[in-house]
């Protein structure tokens, strides 16, 4: 079955949609979040249209240095980054940092070393074998949930139609470093206690967060008090095999101090195209905290119901019809095949063995 498809016929499973917030960006637009700080906007995974999701991209010039955080992907998208670039002309110097290895971020690395001046490219060791092999990575998430999904393509199948979307990727830069090759150190952010790495002599501050993927950082501008969280804030409970949804929950509580505290001005992501300031930023992130503990507490409530055991299938349809979920928000790619993904990660943080069977019943070991 087509990618597309296969995410139409399966529209029935998605959670319900999450309110619209302040400040909506679209595709393209260019926002001065602060002075020297420019948001530039992707856009949503739109499979009847055939258009990847692109993450949003945040420019930043310190001194004469310009700083980028994600690169986005497809090569429509350069465009608005060379238009955001020139907005904070002159520099010198460019640094770009990849919050995480997934394609939407890193599809136009190659784009930091267009731009005539020095450049300097980071990213987490633990993320550099997905951003060089992201049919790789996403065919063994898929595999892991293809027998829940008998109408989805194999997993190495639906992996390279997912990437062949974005037209191809240019993620190889003319100069690597890995995070982890930095001295690593103790970040205080508005009394909220991170670690991680400091750049441009603690004008960028780089935040080891690890929840979305292994590899996956925050970016922190302590001048313009401006938050980038990434792929952290993509939804209540995260999707992928290497994630970590207990750090995950951890920088949404940080963050939401952070902004709290007045440590933060601004909070910027990778896919709510919204820009979040003051109560609004505190609300946006405490509707994530909540739906975490909303998720935690149906699932595991259903599976206390089912004593004998429940299949996967039943416990992803349970589980968004939970009361529980009611208010939860429904996050970045709201798609049938990533609500079994959260399911087995959940299965996973539970100590409960997933079923190769889908007509297997899982339950609380007894």
């Amino acid at each position: 079955m087509h990618i597309r498809h296969f995410f139409v016929c399966a529209a029935a499973l998605l959670l319900p949609v999450a309110a619209a917030h302040s400040d909506p960006i679209s595709y393209g637009d260019i926002i001065e979040v602060a002075p020297n700080v420019e948001l530039v906007g992707g856009r949503p995974l739109d499979i009847q249209k055939g258009e990847i999701d692109v993450a949003n991209a945040l420019l930043y010039k310190s001194g004469s240095t310009l700083v980028v955080i994600d690169s986005g992907g497809t090569a429509g998208f350069i465009q608005y980054l060379n238009a955001a670039a020139k907005r904070l002309m002159p520099f010198d110097r460019a640094v770009l940092i990849n919050t995480h290895g997934h394609a939407d971020h890193v599809g136009n690395n190659t784009w930091i070393d267009t731009l005539g001046v020095p450049a300097e490219h980071f990213i987490s060791a633990h993320d550099l074998t997905l951003m060089r092999d992201q049919v790789g990575y996403f065919s063994d998430a898929f595999d892991e949930v293809g027998p829940y999904l008998p109408d989805a393509p194999p997993g190495r199948v639906f992996a390279q139609q997912l990437i062949d979307l974005f037209g191809g990727l240019d993620t190889e830069t003319r100069s690597l470093t890995l995070l982890e090759s930095l001295p690593l150190a103790p970040i205080d952010i508005g009394g909220t206690s991170w670690d991680g790495w400091s750049l441009l002599d603690g004008n960028v501050l780089v935040l080891r967060t690890s929840g979305h993927t292994a590899g996956h950082v925050a970016v922190y501008l302590p001048g313009p008090k401006v938050l980038h969280l990434a792929d952290e804030t993509t939804g209540y409970y995260q999707t992928f095999r290497d994630a970590d949804p207990a750090a995950n929950l951890l920088t949404l509580q940080r963050a939401a101090h952070a902004v709290r505290n007045g440590a933060v001005d601004a909070l910027t992501d990778g896919h709510s195209f919204s820009l979040h300031r003051g109560d609004e930023a505190v609300a946006y992130l405490t509707s994530m905290i909540n739906g975490a503990i909303a998720y935690d507490t149906a699932v595991t409530r259903v599976l206390n119901e089912h004593a004998d055991g429940i299949t996967v299938a039943d416990l992803v349809s349970a589980v968004a019809g939970a009361p529980e979920m009611a208010n939860a928000p429904s996050g970045a790619n709201n798609i049938p095949i990533f609500k079994y993904m959260q399911i087995v990660n959940k299965l996973r943080e539970l100590g409960i063995t997933r079923p190769t069977d889908p007509s297997a019943l899982v339950a609380f070991p007894r």
